[in-house]
Parts: C-alpha cells; structure tokens; sequence
C-alpha cells in the first residue's frame, strides 16, 4: 500500500496542523515517539506542540522544533518528513466534500459535493466584508483515526473543467495534491436556472 508524502521540503508555517514523522532526538526517544508519526502544531519562535492522535489535546509541553525533525535555513523552518498538511480534529465533517472555511474555522452546515455552489457562498461572504472566506476540499486523514480531516485550500478562480452528456454536466478541478478531482453534478434543468 503506497502512501502519500510531500516529495519535498515543507516550510512550517505557525499556526499551521502537519502529520510529522517524528525524529530520533532525546527527548522524542524518552517519550517513545521516535519513528511516528505525530499531529504537530506549528508555533512561533521554532517551537511545535505536540497533539495527541486520540483527543486532538497537547501532548507534553512545546517542544523546540528541532526536536521534532525539523530543520531550519535563511527561508525559515522545515521538514522532508511531513506526511499531511493542514490537519484537524473535526468529529463532524462528512469526507470528499467541499466547505467554507472563515479565518481558518470550518463553518458547519455550509457543505456541498459541488465547488461552484461553495465559491458563490465564498464570494457572498467577500461582498458582505468577510475577506478571509475561503473553500476548501475536506477528506479524512490518513495516517491519523477518522475523526481526523485534511483539508486543501481551492483558489475561487480555479479553471473548471466540464462534460455535458445525457441531461447532466460534470465538472472537475485540478489541485496539486487532486488531480481531476470531481467537482459536482448538475442536471442540466438546474443548470439553465443558473447561467
């Protein structure tokens, strides 16, 4: 079984949720982390909390990035082991569908299997003065349990890719980490009703 990893470096960004392959230093050898892979929030000054995979709470007390098998260089802090980006823990949110995230917060309710329907609530909610209204594509986790998601940020301008057949039009995005990642369905009564 093949799984996903970053084939590159990644820059830690505070603030910012990555599954870490955790490294071999003292401390992470004491707490019998080595080798595991981790929930790591990314905090200012070189530091990272440690989450636990069970609860999503902290784990032990902020560790120097280092520690963790993070590197740094004149750009700022990395890591060639990081396996996800942009995790949480959200014990409600429905896999392989498309949401509107406001300053970093999925809104619950505000879901959809179709990108388009979610970009107009995103460009709604920037009309009304809400600039930090984005979409975002959510799916579980995969080296973490299933009340763990992973989400991509979709630019609102993303060129959608259609095909209209038998009375409906499919569309399709392509991300860095989805390529020809359905989009949505829509009959094409409904279709009329929008353009």
């Amino acid at each position: 079984m093949c799984h996903y990893k970053r084939p590159k470096k990644h820059y830690a960004k505070p603030g910012e949720i990555v599954v870490v392959k955790l490294g071999a230093s003292e401390c992470m050898n004491f707490m019998r982390l080595t080798g595991k892979l981790m929930p790591v929030r990314v905090l200012e000054n070189g530091f990272g909390q440690l989450l636990s995979p069970e609860t999503g709470e902290e784990y032990s007390m902020p560790n120097p990035l280092g520690w963790m098998n993070f590197y740094s260089d004149h750009t700022g802090y990395y890591s060639c082991d990081i396996y996800e980006i942009g995790v949480a823990r959200t014990v409600a949110h429905t896999p392989g569908r498309f949401y509107v995230y406001v300053e970093g917060k999925q809104l619950y309710g505000i879901q959809s299997l179709r990108f388009e329907e979610m970009r107009d609530q995103a460009r709604a909610m920037h009309a009304r003065g809400i600039p930090s209204a984005e979409v975002r594509f959510v799916e579980n986790s995969r080296h973490l349990p299933t009340w763990w998601s992973r989400s991509v940020v979709v630019p609102l301008d993303i060129e959608i890719r259609e095909r209209i057949a038998d009375n409906v039009r499919d569309t399709w995005i392509d991300l860095l980490t989805h390529f020809n990642l359905f989009a949505g369905r829509y009959r094409l009564q409904e279709c009329e009703g929008a353009y």
